[in-house]
């Protein structure tokens, strides 16, 4: 769908909602200021008598700051008003989708008329609303009184309040407190009032369409997820939901759906008419396989551990409408089956679980519109973290310090935390042994029966489990978070979204479905390597779809999608598709569609996950052909040859660092021989590599560094790092470890000194021009795909490249490199940026 006006529009809502609360708060002294002005029983406040029920509302509300305050330091005022924001806007949301697909029970506009202008049609049938709440007398006098704002204010509390009673994760109920908070001035019609906006800026068909609620949740957040990734601080609890929040294009949703819930249907109904209606399912290669067996739909349990707005719980509602259709249920009864018996939804941020329990109710009312009235509510799992009094424990949880600890951060680490049964049985025998207590036990005892509620649904496990889980490297966890994941998920520490693959793996049933979509890295990185081994040993990929470089709208880093199902009889064949060559967003669904519906199209792949231990490390490299995984299986590694080098760290680049023509030439040595020529030269600046662009063979050469007296003053720098000596000023192939693609290797002359940018491998100088042929050449490029999927080349999975070692002592090898390194070097040397440029070619 368009986004345009949702971009423009959330961000623009969330501050101006802010700010709307935040005057409403300083009426009623709710701010800081105010409140220390103004204790929570005060009778005036700002120069204004309270009502006897303002005045009890402004106390509930003070103590609400407060215990905020509590918990977020001096952050809770803030935190506060940002709750209040997103509890109007959700609200709001919600009511202009229900109004504009009839499933109000008034039956009449809150927010618009039928001309789609902002004219509320409910003012002009006030007196007609059957509203809890509402009284027929109010009402009659507030028209009489001609105040429509008062009116419309009243109306819309008691719409919600209706609402609430069958979507109470979304409204709630608006008490008179919570009314206080509620912005002035609704009807106005000018640049500040976000109902207005709200119908005339975002075009009513745009409400068609599901989607748009988990939109307007992301595109809400956006500010402060791009906040928190400027920042660069460690995730607070706070930060953690909005900044991993990413919705899921469709394309993606749909092909993990297909591929999870409805290959698990085909399989179990062969003959299944569904087939039809799912383009992106990848029939599986082998009819002889294990898989759980299915009579009727009741019978599937689907889960997705990090919901977020329900977008993955939409299609899969979608898809279970079609085989409870198929299986002849009446419509108005899928609903009810749908969210009592097949779907789950667990989350860490009360905003998006909101929306995921709003739009699966959407969907209902899609099937039946008296769907509101029945009571039922979908199963969405908001996980709170419940703080337990540990110096009054009772006796069975004194040996649970682990399941403590991650209950009082439940909502921060999620559905990652992984209960057992023995730890459900200990949270039951104390809620037991309190019974018999008294005083504090009843606030332990509803701790731990909500404890148990929530432990259960991460204990259990699913039939189909799919998930985008939330991305976050372990340089952005907090010092709880990174201490929790390095004890509890030591082979996936490096990122929030590996921790979660393990997971998922342990919530499906052992021959369940499970479909994830993850970055790149954990395809290929030697620190993911565990990680997948533990994976692969008792899984096999069904499906894999890897996106190209920007192939995901709004992530830098790469992501790749696969499904995953139990172990099966040896030689499986999964099914992949690889999108490198088609790098745009928008490519990506429909040339997995052509690569689906034509096999033979070049970027489709059959491959038996066995193979991928033939290449070091495991990478899931499923398109390398089968001369590749002789090549390393059979020849030797190129750090049996020449080890990859890390060069040295200034920790102060402006310090050391020159540009050669920056120096004097009368201080710079260019072809030292060793450190011990170093350490009596009177030269202050020698060459560096610093790395570089992408260049094969020779040059690269145009920085220098301040080594005088053998690093001297560099060895003094703290948080410095030096080489050994016996390579420094050595010869070396060499490339540069970040890159913006296919990695270059060139010669490194006598006299210079190399960086962390760079590394090099050392080699004797008769074989190290043939080195630089076999690193330059297109098999080792191939092989380098499978190994460095990121542009940092980092030394030790260069160190993996199977060189074929005869072609090191091949004189007609060498003979061409040299002849390609002075054919680059004389081209590096034509620029006037060049130590050793003469004079122009055009000369």
């Amino acid at each position: 769908m368009d986004t345009k006006a949702l971009e423009k529009f959330c961000p623009w809502a969330r501050v101006e909602l802010i700010d709307a609360v935040h005057l409403r708060c300083v009426r009623y002294a709710l701010d800081d200021a105010g409140r220390a002005a103004h204790p929570a029983d005060a009778d005036v406040v700002a120069g204004t008598v309270l009502t006897p029920s303002e005045k009890t509302q402004r106390a509930a509300l003070f103590e609400r700051i407060e215990r905020l305050n509590k918990e977020r330091g001096d952050k809770g005022y803030a935190a506060f008003c940002e709750q209040q924001a997103y509890s109007w806007f959700n609200r709001f949301a919600a009511i202009r989708f229900m109004e504009l697909h009839g499933y109000l029970s008034n039956n009449v506009r809150m927010l618009s008329a039928g001309s789609g202008a902002f004219e509320p049609e409910c003012l002009r049938m006030a007196s007609e609303l059957d509203l809890p709440g509402l009284g027929l007398a109010e009402v009659l006098d507030l028209i009489t009184a001609g105040d429509d704002e008062a009116l419309f204010r009243r109306i819309l509390v008691a719409q919600m309040n209706e609402l609430a009673d069958c979507l109470p994760t979304v409204f709630g109920h608006v008490d008179a407190a919570d009314a206080l908070t509620l912005p002035d001035n609704l009807l106005a019609h000018g640049e500040h009032n976000v109902l207005f906006h709200l119908v005339a800026d975002i075009p009513e068909e745009a409400w068609q369409n599901r989607e748009i609620l988990g939109w307007m949740y992301q595109y809400y957040n956006s500010e402060i997820k791009q906040a928190f990734l400027d920042s660069k601080k460690k995730a607070a609890i706070e930060d953690i939901g909005p900044a991993t929040q990413v919705f899921t294009p469709d394309w993606i949703v749909r092909y993990m759906v297909e591929n999870t819930l409805g290959r698990l249907w085909m399989l179990n109904h062969p003959g299944s008419g569904l087939r039809d209606s799912m383009p992106f399912y990848i029939a599986p290669d082998s009819t002889d396989e294990k898989f759980i067996r299915i009579e009727k739909p009741e019978d599937i349990t689907f889960c997705d551990p990090a919901c977020g707005s329900g977008h993955i719980l939409i299609r899969a509602f979608d898809l279970l409408e079609s085989m409870y259709l198929e299986f002849g249920y009446r419509r108005r009864d899928i609903p009810r089956l749908i969210l009592t018996n097949n779907l789950y939804g667990i989350e860490i941020d009360e905003r998006a679980g909101q929306i995921a329990s709003l739009t699966l109710a959407m969907c209902a009312c899609e099937l039946d519109n008296r769907f509101p009235t029945r009571g039922i509510q979908p199963n969405i799992q908001v996980l709170e973290s419940i703080e337990l009094d540990t110096n009054n424990l009772p006796r069975p949880l004194l040996g649970k310090k682990n399941l403590v600890e991650s209950l009082a951060h439940l909502s921060e680490i999620g559905s990652l935390v992984a209960p057992d049964s023995n730890d459900l049985a200990a949270i039951g025998k104390a809620i037991e042994e309190l019974s018999d207590r008294e005083l504090f036990a009843d606030t332990m005892r509803g701790q731990l029966v909500a404890a148990k509620h929530q432990l259960e649904a991460l204990e259990r496990t699913y039939d189909v489990v799919v998930a985008n889980p939330p991305y976050m490297g372990s340089s952005r966890f907090n010092p709880f978070m990174s201490k929790w994941i390095k004890a509890n998920y030591p082979d996936e520490k490096g990122d929030l979204c590996f921790a979660f693959i393990n997971r998922i793996c342990g919530m499906k049933n052992p021959d369940g479905e499970a479909g994830i979509t993850a970055t790149n890295s954990w395809m290929f990185l030697s620190s993911s390597e565990a990680s997948r081994l533990k994976v692969l040993a008792s899984n096999e990929i069904s499906s894999l779809v890897q996106l190209s470089v920007h192939g995901y709208k709004g992530i830098a880093a790469q992501v790749f999608a696969f499904t995953l199902i139990g172990k099966q009889p040896g030689g499986y064949k999964g099914g992949y598709i690889r999108l490198n060559d088609f790098d745009h967003h928008s490519l990506q669904g429909p040339k997995t569609l052509e690569a689906i519906q034509n096999p033979d199209c070049g970027w489709f792949y059959r491959t038996d996950a066995s193979t991928f231990h033939d290449i070091p490390g495991s990478p899931i490299a499923y398109w390398a052909s089968e001369a590749m995984h002789r090549a390393f299986l059979k020849c030797p590694p190129l750090k049996n040859i020449a080890k990859p080098r890390v060069g040295l760290q200034t920790s102060n680049n402006d310090l050391f660092l020159r540009l050669w023509y920056e120096c004097e030439k009368r201080v710079t040595l260019l072809d030292c021989s060793d450190s011990a020529q170093s350490q009596t030269s009177d030269a202050k600046w020698y060459p560096h590599n610093k790395g570089g662009s992408f260049r094969r063979w020779a040059g690269n050469t145009a920085y220098v560094i301040n080594y005088a007296q053998n690093g001297q003053a560099l060895r003094a720098t703290d948080g410095a790092s030096v080489i050994p000596d016996e390579i420094c000023f050595a010869p070396a192939a060499t490339y540069s470890r970040i890159s913006s693609g296919v990695i270059s290797f060139r010669q490194q002359n006598l006299g210079s000194i190399f960086d962390s940018a760079a590394v090099n491998m050392y080699i004797s100088d008769s074989m190290r021009p043939a080195l630089i042929a076999v690193l330059n050449s297109t098999v080792i490029e191939s092989a380098a795909s499978f190994l460095v999927p990121t542009l940092n080349a980092q030394p030790g999975d260069i160190a993996k490249l199977p060189i074929a070692d005869k072609a090191l002592s091949s004189d007609s090898v060498k003979h061409l490199a040299l002849t390609n390194i002075q054919l680059s070097r004389a081209d590096w040397d034509a620029q006037e940026t060049s130590w050793d440029f003469k004079r122009s070619p055009l000369i």
